[in-house]
């Protein structure tokens, strides 16, 4: 009969101290270890509550730059005149070629038509999209704000608080490795979003810079549909914080309380908040996208 594993048989020797080398190295090595592994997800969830308080979520209190006549969009639209009244005056042209050949009316009105919307939107299109504006970003501070239960203007910190507190106690049910992976995830995701959000600011402002200009050529399929397609991202780049920011206060309301079955493991209610933040936060980001295929189906 031969005898398995460690034995008092000469041939067993060597398993003998395999067996209880390995026990002696993990007795006076593992504690220090497990010390380090803490001491690394410390300082990993550390790093991420640092990143997230600093820049995570500025753009929730940040106001769109102003739009009006006075700002950088009046500053484009003063320095596009002449190219605007270049394009008027060729859909014009356009136009009176076109009703001399058919011999028919239809161009006259939509000259006057074109013109019309041309001037209405150069005297107030810039103070309506403003209005809009600090509607969409009054709304976006306000929901957070219920949702967080604050009425400061420190709630930005506090939602960052909220992200990352599920990182700091997770007990067995996240390992290491995976807490590293959603604090990176939810680190590159903030700042996704940040850049997001300054690409807003900077797309409305140029949006509402250029809409005087898109409108002069309204007489002309070509010109119309510019127009229009302006107008479809100046809404989608208006609507988008508001839509970041329901996601946003959605998600604070879920993580708040998960519902959890009965007999569920220990640990799982934090695991439920990791996957509740970093997924609201993905959603959030690839909004943006969405937002701009459903108000213009054509956008690429």
């Amino acid at each position: 009969m031969i005898v398995l594993g460690c034995s008092w048989a000469p041939w067993d020797w060597d398993d003998c101290v395999e067996q209880y080398l390995g026990d002696a190295v993990e007795a006076a090595f593992g504690p220090f270890f497990n010390l380090l592994f803490d001491a690394i997800k410390d300082v990993v969830v550390a790093a991420v509550v640092a990143v997230m308080k600093a820049v995570g979520f500025l753009w929730v209190w940040i106001d769109t730059p102003e739009v009006n006549n006075s700002g950088a969009a009046g500053f484009i639209q003063v320095h596009t005149n002449y190219i605007l009244a270049t394009v008027a005056a060729i859909a014009v042209i356009a136009s009176a070629i076109q009703m001399a050949v058919s011999h028919r009316g239809e161009p006259v009105r939509d000259i006057l038509r074109s013109l019309l919307t041309m001037v209405v939107v150069s005297s107030s299109g810039a103070a309506f999209a403003a209005i809009l504006i600090s509607a969409a970003d009054q709304f976006s501070s306000w929901i957070i704000s219920q949702a967080l239960e604050a009425d400061d203007r420190g709630f930005a910190n506090k939602l960052a608080e909220l992200m990352t507190d599920p990182l700091k106690d997770t007990g067995e049910a996240l390992g290491m490795a995976l807490v590293i992976f959603v604090g990176i995830m939810m680190v590159i995701t903030a700042i996704v979003q940040l850049a997001l959000m300054i690409v807003r600011y900077g797309m409305l402002v140029l949006l509402v810079g250029i809409l005087p200009l898109t409108a002069a050529a309204t007489n002309t399929e070509m010109g119309m549909m510019w127009f229009k397609r302006a107008l479809a991202w100046l809404a989608g780049f208006i609507i988008y914080k508001p839509v970041a920011a329901l996601i946003y206060a959605t998600a604070i309301k879920l993580m708040a309380s998960p519902e959890l079955p009965e007999g569920a493991p220990e640990g799982t209610p934090q695991t439920l908040k990791v996957i509740m933040g970093v997924t609201m936060m993905i959603i959030a980001v690839v909004s943006l996208p969405a937002i701009l295929r459903f108000v213009s189906p054509r956008t690429s």
